[in-house]
């Protein structure tokens, strides 16, 4: 099975075109949902994470506390390994089986949706990467407006996760999301198009 990473950075706009892919019957996996799952109530994966940070990680009702994890793993490279060490194996198992599934069902093309393709590292399993792009400024501006974050906070966020233009030099596919929603469909489409045509001569 041919493997997309569908990417982006935060506020870039990447759930647009998701739904954009969906509308001409792409197959894509939810690498976010996966992520949730793996730490549902009762899980493995949940009760590894309470063994590692303690039982402030449970809120009232048996979910994760989020809130309380992200300030613990947020500015700490050790403790956020430590977290990947315990999710990234369940996530990739999951992203596997759905694979297969989708496999089994005839599909040829499948699209992971996955916002940190580049910081997990997991370029290497997919066949090509497309990047859903917006330059720096608007990134900055969008998300300070969608989120109601200050300019400090906006930008803590961002310098989190691996320079957006460092991930356009690395993906095979761009689509700029800077400008209006026609001219990304725009995009969207002829990336799609050109991705049929590149699957028909295989």
């Amino acid at each position: 099975m041919y493997k997309i990473g569908l990417t982006g950075g935060i506020a870039s706009g990447k759930s647009t075109v998701v739904s954009m892919l969906r509308q001409y019957g792409a197959a894509i996996i939810d690498c976010d949902i996966i992520a949730r799952d793996v730490v549902l109530p009762g899980s493995d994966g949940l009760r590894a994470v309470v063994r590692t940070f303690g039982t402030q990680a449970l809120l009232d009702d048996g979910t994760m506390n989020r809130a309380y994890i992200g300030s613990v793993v947020f500015n700490n490279p050790a403790k956020k390994e430590e977290l990947e060490n315990i999710l990234f194996p369940l996530i990739r198992q999951e992203i596997r089986t759905q694979i297969a599934q989708l496999e089994k069902a005839g599909e040829a093309v499948v699209f992971l949706d996955m916002p940190l393709l580049f910081e997990v590292k997991y370029q290497s399993y997919v066949n090509e990467v497309w990047l859903v792009y917006v330059d720096a400024a608007t990134q900055l501006t969008r998300l300070m407006a969608r989120n109601g974050y200050t300019k400090d906070e906006a930008l803590a966020r961002i310098r989190s996760q691996f320079p957006i233009d460092k991930k356009r030099s690395l993906s095979q596919v761009i689509v700029d999301n800077t400008a209006s929603l026609e001219k990304t469909e725009e995009q969207v489409k002829a990336a799609w198009n050109q991705l049929l045509l590149r699957m028909d001569k295989r």
